[in-house]
């Protein structure tokens, strides 16, 4: 049996991936693909569409149905590191049940390929010991394994997934002030060492689909891409998902970092929340325009991250895997808090009219940003 694994990274489509695998769960398994879900409440959706006989859109569900394979990856690594479950993947069993779950699917259904999909799966290949990669490997070492894995320029990825942080109500420093550097070791900037934790863990012959993000958007996008690259047939009729899991935007991103650290949690979620919302309504700078690091930092990330370069050309088999590998040293047009300040007067003027409390109307009114 085929087994085709997205195994990250994070910011590259992978919800977009989950989100058409979900929605068009029984097309795809008509087509012998099986998108095995890990606990109940998968079950009893599989099992309603089934009866029913035709898909249903994702209202009201929840992201163990929708991510099934994050609950996974973050349950093994639970288990092998102390790492947090977060609570937006409630009641997640153990390991060992997720497990007996899709083997009893597997036996039960005997699907030609089966599809497992996280980009939590990036972080799994830095493990100290490899313990939850192996625990995957040695339940399905017998199907033929692809391993495919998207992986972003670092400036363009650590902007991105910072922005992110914010949406899960972070407190942090901005990447020009010194985030960066709790970056440089881990799985966010490790690329190559993400992908050799898979094979040294056991997938050392499967084979592997390294993918740069800005060649996928040129193909047609993170579902197309993983489709054609894995031979998955597309059935008649399949629903694509639209926009899925936006950051906030880099002209947004410093107001939304003072919110979380002036504002009260709950007022400081829901401004993070309407920033996002805002992104198609109040004008501003576009990301690819914002600088967030400066010149220093950008240096030395170019010097940082030349040696992972070309570790990731020579596991892809690719030349040069990221050809504009120097253009990380080049700065964006308009620094971030340029862009915040210029952004600020139009989310005020929709703040005044908009569902924000008069507290969060009030501080927004009286934010200044910096001049530098």
């Amino acid at each position: 049996m085929k087994t085709i694994m997205f195994i990250g990274h994070f910011k590259t489509g992978s919800t977009s991936i989950q989100h058409y695998f979900a929605r068009n769960w029984l097309a795809l398994l008509r087509k012998g693909v099986l998108y095995p879900g890990v606990e109940s409440q998968a079950a009893a959706r599989a099992i309603r569409l089934s009866l029913t006989g035709r898909d249903e859109d994702l209202r009201g569900q929840t992201l163990n149905v929708i991510e099934p394979h994050n609950a996974l990856a973050l349950r093994l690594k639970n288990e092998e590191d102390g790492h947090g479950v977060p609570p937006y993947y409630p009641h997640a069993p153990s390991g060992l049940q997720m497990f007996e779950m899709i083997k009893n699917q597997l036996d039960a259904i005997q699907p030609e390929t089966m599809v497992l999909c996280s980009e939590v799966f990036a972080l799994l290949g830095m493990t100290k010991e490899r313990k939850s990669v192996k625990r995957i490997h040695n339940r399905f070492r017998s199907h033929d394994v692809k391993l495919y894995c998207s992986l972003r320029r670092p400036d363009d990825y650590l902007s991105s997934w910072h922005r992110q942080r914010l949406k899960f109500g972070e407190k942090m420093l901005p990447l020009r002030a010194g985030a960066l550097n709790a970056y440089l070791e881990t799985a966010h900037f490790q690329q190559a060492k993400l992908v050799r934790g898979w094979l040294e863990g056991g997938f050392e012959g499967a084979e592997l689909v390294l993918r740069n993000f800005s060649d996928i958007q040129k193909s047609g996008g993170s579902v197309v891409d993983f489709m054609s690259r894995t031979g998955i047939p597309i059935p008649d009729m399949a629903v694509m998902p639209g926009m899925m899991n936006p950051s906030v935007p880099s002209a947004f991103a410093e107001i939304a970092r003072l919110a979380l650290h002036q504002l009260p949690q709950e007022s400081a979620r829901s401004m993070v929340a309407w920033l996002i919302a805002m992104r198609e309504e109040v004008d501003h700078v576009a990301d690819r325009e914002v600088e967030v690091f400066g010149q220093t930092m950008r240096d030395m990330m170019v010097e940082r991250f030349r040696h992972v370069a070309d570790d990731l050309s020579t596991l892809s088999g690719v030349n040069r895997f990221y050809p504009d590998l120097e253009d990380m040293a080049l700065l964006r047009p308009v620094p971030e808090l340029e862009a915040a300040r210029a952004a600020l007067a139009g989310l005020r003027a929709i703040g005044g009219r908009s569902r924000l409390t008069d507290a969060e109307r009030e501080w927004l009114a009286n934010l200044e940003i910096p001049a530098a």
